[in-house]
């Protein structure tokens, strides 16, 4: 077994097929192969190669490949640039990377507190971005207009 699996409380190979699956996982689930059933799960991660179909909820989600029908999270949806998700999608927080594909009845609680307030945001982006000093002629003059 690699050592990326052992942080994993169930894992689906790359070759491996799981049809009409009933899953309750408190931790960290790997779908490398195929699943098809319900599934849920703390934190679910669905890589390049894997393929989930059927009623999938949890906390979180990382997403690489492709998901069917449900995905419902109380939490944070990531869906990386490779990922496609077709169905009805429920989350708490999204981050979608450039490319990644979503279809479907997509929903989250308007009302939820989001990872970063507004405000949070426009502060990081205010030390980012914050203005260079400039030489300004008119500060260095000693004699400015109307002092004469």
């Amino acid at each position: 077994m690699k050592d990326e699996q052992k942080n994993y409380e169930f894992f689906v190979g790359e070759s491996t097929e799981l049809e009409g699956a009933s899953l309750a996982i408190q931790g960290t689930a790997r779908i490398d192969g195929r699943l098809v059933g319900k599934v849920q799960v703390k934190h679910l991660i669905v890589g390049k190669s894997g393929n989930v179909s059927g009623d999938i909820s949890g906390e979180t989600a990382w997403i690489e490949g492709v998901v069917d029908e449900s995905l419902n999270l109380s939490g944070k949806l990531t869906v990386a640039s490779t990922g496609k998700i077709r169905g009805k999608i429920s989350y708490g927080s999204i981050e979608a990377h450039e490319g990644a594909k979503l279809v479907g009845e997509i929903s989250t609680d308007w009302d939820a507190p989001s990872a970063a307030s507004s405000e949070d945001r426009l502060n990081r982006l205010a030390q980012k971005v914050e203005p260079k000093p400039t030489s300004n002629p008119a500060s260095t003059n000693k004699n400015p207009v109307g002092d004469a």
